[in-house]
């Protein structure tokens, strides 16, 4: 089942240049996601409150050829590939504007039981069949990051509040993108440009948390961890430039 979506650029969803990059495509990504799942009435305004459960992503990737404009709305197209483990799903996606596609990438997600905290089947919610669909891509796969900070300085420390957090009750995946960036300056993020990004979640960052960014560059892009007040990772992520 191939899902598409119109939608209107958002300034909102602008980088500190103007322009629509990583962080925006994201949120289209996550747009087209919650609208797909509903569309089949297995989406989180529907799976909490009957399932006692919630999607959450466990990693994606994002590619863009070019940052987004306000000239021309945008079509979200997003599939699901053919799935054989009964717990995850990976979702492809793209962007396009005026025929030509200015981002990519992946999403992989799994439905997370509320109250016992932990993944589930999605049979247990009766997630249809039917759905996946092999589609032609270019899609790049996951980088396939590795779950340590090894190399990387602490950079500063952020304290979980209400406003990061989703239905979970953990904080919200969008928020980790800010965090990450809010680790250097707009100058810096002007002179690197990156074109790609990737995040994985190792474990969730819950309300009152004091959560630590560390970082380090080199030629390939920029590398982030962040750690949980006992050090252990809570998630990794990689900026290529």
């Amino acid at each position: 089942m191939l899902f598409q979506l119109q939608v209107n650029p958002q300034f909102r969803d602008a980088d500190h240049d103007g322009l629509i990059g990583l962080r925006g495509c994201m949120r289209y990504f996550q747009d087209a996601h919650t609208y797909f799942m509903h569309a089949i009435e297995k989406g989180n305004d529907v799976i909490p409150e009957k399932y006692g459960a919630a999607w959450i992503y466990t990693q994606y990737h994002v590619m863009i050829n070019r940052k987004i404009d306000y000239d021309d709305p945008l079509l979200l197209k997003q599939w699901i590939q053919p799935y054989r483990r009964p717990l995850l799903l990976t979702l492809d996606s793209t962007i396009e504007q005026r025929g030509e596609i200015v981002a990519c990438g992946k999403i992989e997600t799994c439905v997370f039981d509320l109250n016992r905290q932990m993944p589930r089947r999605l049979s247990s919610i009766e997630f249809p069949d039917g759905v996946a669909e092999e589609v032609e891509n270019k899609i790049p796969s996951f980088i396939g990051l590795g779950k340590s900070a090894d190399g990387m300085e602490e950079i500063y420390q952020k304290t979980v509040r209400v406003s990061d957090l989703d239905k979970s009750r953990h904080m919200n995946n969008l928020r980790y993108i800010e965090m990450f960036q809010d680790a250097y300056c707009g100058d810096f993020w002007s002179e690197k440009e990156p074109h790609q990004m990737e995040i994985r979640f190792l474990s969730q960052c819950k309300e009152g948390e004091t959560v630590t960014i560390c970082s380090r560059v080199d030629e390939a892009g920029i590398h982030f961890a962040a750690l949980h007040q006992d050090g252990t990772v809570a998630s990794v992520a990689f900026f290529g430039v």
